[in-house]
This record gives C-alpha cells, structure tokens and sequence, in this order.
C-alpha cells in the first residue's frame, strides 16, 4: 500500500498499525466499511485492498480528503468513496466502522456509530489515550456494544466493538 504525507494516517503510529492488523483479521469480502475521520484514507484503502465491497471515508479537512482521494489513485483503489464533511453527510448502514479520532469525538460519535452499524456489526476505535480507554469503552457499552479486543499501546489504545453481540 502506498500513502502520501498530508493528513493523519502513514501507518506508522501504534494506533494506525494496530487498525490495520484488525482489518487484516476481518472477513471484509462483501462487507461495506465506514471510516470516521479517513485522513489519508489509509484504513478504507486497506479495507478496500482487502476485500470490502465498499467503503466510505469523511473528514471535515479539505486537504485530508484531497490527499486520500490521491492516495487511492495511488493504490489503484476505486471503491473507496471519500466525503469532505461532517458525519451528517453520510447515511446507511455498514458492517464495519473504522475510527483512529481523539477520544472525546469516539464519545460524541457513539450515537451515530451505534445507528449505522448493521446488526453484530464490528466497530474499530483507536486513537485513545491511555488514561480515557475506560470511558470510551463505557459509552459504547452503554448503547448496546460488547469489547471483543482491546490493545494497550505506549501511549494509546485501540478497542474491537461489536454491536448488539
């Protein structure tokens, strides 16, 4: 997979490395993805390269969209639609969600994650400090999710949801 500089998302940081190794063990082919906050685009690429039928990435940053829209040129990547916008400017429900955000936008998102996740749907979070892994996890549990992983980095977490499992 090939990245250009621009937005978050070069694969290198602990909590890009460990989205990937996720979407690695998931059965994507035929599944549709969401990417919450898609930088680069770099998970929908990855999801894309991996079998899904389709994925969606927003990002409210014109120069993230513009770069993930390159980057999937560069991977010769064609259904990985990017969205520049907020969450109200996608609709449908997906099998997975991706979301490498700060924790306090994974809180604020557990509404709409939860409402456009198909049923067992898996949600991926990263890009959670340590000190509030607890509180995110408590919000999605809340609304109906169960933790199937959670990784504790250096300085960062990552947690697989399911929802309604």
């Amino acid at each position: 997979m090939r990245i250009r500089q621009g937005a978050f998302g070069s694969g290198e940081h602990e909590t890009t490395l460990a989205c990937l190794k996720h979407l690695q063990n998931m059965e994507l082919k035929g599944k549709k993805v969401l990417d919450v906050g898609c930088g680069t685009g770099i998970l929908g690429i990855a999801a894309s390269l991996l079998g899904a039928e389709m994925c969606i990435g927003f990002d409210p940053s014109l120069a993230a969209c513009e770069t993930a829209v390159f980057c999937n040129e560069l991977n010769g990547v064609t259904n990985n639609h990017i969205i520049c916008g907020y969450n109200d400017a996608v609709s449908g429900r997906f099998d997975v969600v991706a979301a490498n955000i700060y924790q306090d936008i994974l809180i604020a998102l557990c509404p709409y994650i939860a409402d456009h996740l198909t049923y067992e749907g898996l949600a991926l979070l990263s890009g959670i400090p340590i000190e509030y892994n607890y509180d995110v996890r408590v919000c999605y549990e809340r609304q109906g999710f169960k933790v199937l992983d959670l990784n504790i980095h250096d300085e960062y977490s990552t947690i697989l949801l399911q929802k309604g499992g």
